[in-house]
């Protein structure tokens, strides 16, 4: 009994150290603790989630999918798992996969905004952007601080010709979470309205941020 729980204790303080890794961008090093806290404990289920998700941001989309994966045979009921393998999927053209992945965090969770989201992505994806503003729209309407629905959704709204509609989208975007994408989108759209001085603003505010 002593020994386990030393063994969980060390378990923690690898996890804590990990997270804190990851927090302040050394996500290699990161990885390298969670392989060791996975090491001695195969079955830490938060440790494979939030290893898929550096993977994830390193764009080493199949050992993300496969971190998740492992992560869903201990908890194949938790819809954020669904939906972080379903964003994996989508990165990979993996669609229907992703579409049907999706389908199963809804039936377990219809209000699940980031389940309506990513769907939302995928259809965006996929160039279906009716069907991704509903969604998008959805998921905004589930969480209205949710700056990144408002962001594909603006985009999306773009794409079918809904200049106004788009516009009000992406300044509820900028407004939540300032971003260069979102940004220099509004700049198109006002390129699309003739307004060039506005245009030209927009631009300017998304190079302020890094660039799109």
């Amino acid at each position: 009994m002593p020994e386990a729980r030393s063994g969980r204790a060390a378990g923690e303080q690898l996890y804590r150290r990990a997270k804190q890794l990851s927090n302040e961008g050394a996500l290699d090093e990161a990885v390298r603790v969670y392989r060791e806290l996975l090491a001695l404990d195969p079955r830490h289920l938060r440790a494979h989630n939030n290893l898929g998700v550096i993977y994830d941001r390193l764009g080493d989309y199949e050992s993300a999918l496969a971190e998740y994966r492992a992560a869903e045979e201990l908890d194949p009921d938790d819809v954020r798992l669904q939906c972080n393998i379903a964003a994996v999927l989508a990165s990979l053209g993996r669609y229907q996969e992703a579409e049907a992945k999706l389908a199963k965090a809804l039936h377990s969770d219809p209000q699940n905004a980031d389940a309506r989201e990513n769907l939302g992505l995928v259809y965006f994806k996929k160039g279906l952007y009716a069907e991704a503003a509903e969604e998008l729209r959805s998921a905004a309407e589930i969480d209205p601080e949710r700056a990144s629905a408002y962001l594909y959704l603006g985009e999306a709204l773009n794409r079918l010709d809904q200049v106004d509609e788009a516009m009000a989208a992406l300044e509820r975007s900028v407004e939540l979470k300032p971003s260069a994408r979102a940004y220099y989108a509004l700049g198109i759209l006002h390129d699309r309205k003739k307004k060039p001085n506005l245009a030209q603003a927009m631009y300017r505010k998304a190079e302020e941020l890094g660039g799109w």
